[in-house]
């Protein structure tokens, strides 16, 4: 594939991602309780809005994933994304959780298809530097940020964006921290995979 095709496949996955976010936003507010600060508490949302940004990144600047940093920030979004994905498919579509998705093709999108395209782009594509170890300690502060918002936000509102962090349903804040602790887990799991993937072959030295 060349860079010219790579760099388009890119644009117009972060411009469906874009579509669909924007899409769920307005058909929720017009169709449910929805506001825009709960829209924005899914991390499902922040996960493929970051991912939004970091593929307009890299298809508007050849070389973006020679930087060291960028590389990091664009492991953390395929990581996200991975869990955003595996949660969706493994607890919240079997149990019919309700996530504000107010229509399928939207669903579809930011649950299967961004998440899926993203991690075959790290798969076929991984960036050319090497990562360091550290990047995976990096990687959990995010999740640890959003998880610390959430349950203070939920005590204050009386809302939770996920049924596993209500209290109220996960018997009570032990089955939350047992289910947070599951959720972080996973992305360890995923980052040391996608660490391992990205520095397997001596590729990125190469390209220094």
């Amino acid at each position: 594939m060349s860079e010219t095709t790579h760099r388009a496949l890119r644009l117009a996955l972060a411009s469906l991602i874009t579509v669909a976010l924007v899409s769920q936003l307005f058909i929720g507010l017009s169709r449910s309780d929805l506001t825009v600060v709960r829209f924005f508490s899914y991390f499902t949302i922040l996960s493929n809005a970051l991912a939004v940004i970091m593929l307009t990144l890299l298809a508007g600047t050849p070389g973006r994933d020679e930087s060291t940093g960028f590389a990091g920030f664009r492991g953390a979004i395929t990581v996200y994304m991975s869990v955003t994905g595996l949660l969706y498919a493994v607890i919240l579509a079997p149990n019919l959780a309700d996530v504000a998705v107010p229509e399928p093709w939207i669903d579809w999108t930011i649950h299967v298809v961004a998440p899926v395209a993203i991690l075959m782009d790290w798969l076929f594509h991984p960036p050319p530097r090497r990562l360091s170890p550290a990047i995976l300690a990096i990687w959990l502060i995010f999740p640890a940020v959003y998880l610390a918002y959430s349950l203070i936000r939920g005590e204050l509102v009386d809302w939770y964006p996920y049924p596993f962090l209500d209290p109220r349903v996960s018997d009570g804040y032990l089955g939350v921290a047992l289910w947070s602790a599951v959720v972080l887990a996973v992305i360890l799991v995923f980052g040391w995979l996608y660490y391992w993937w990205a520095n397997r072959r001596p590729h990125g030295d190469e390209h220094r």
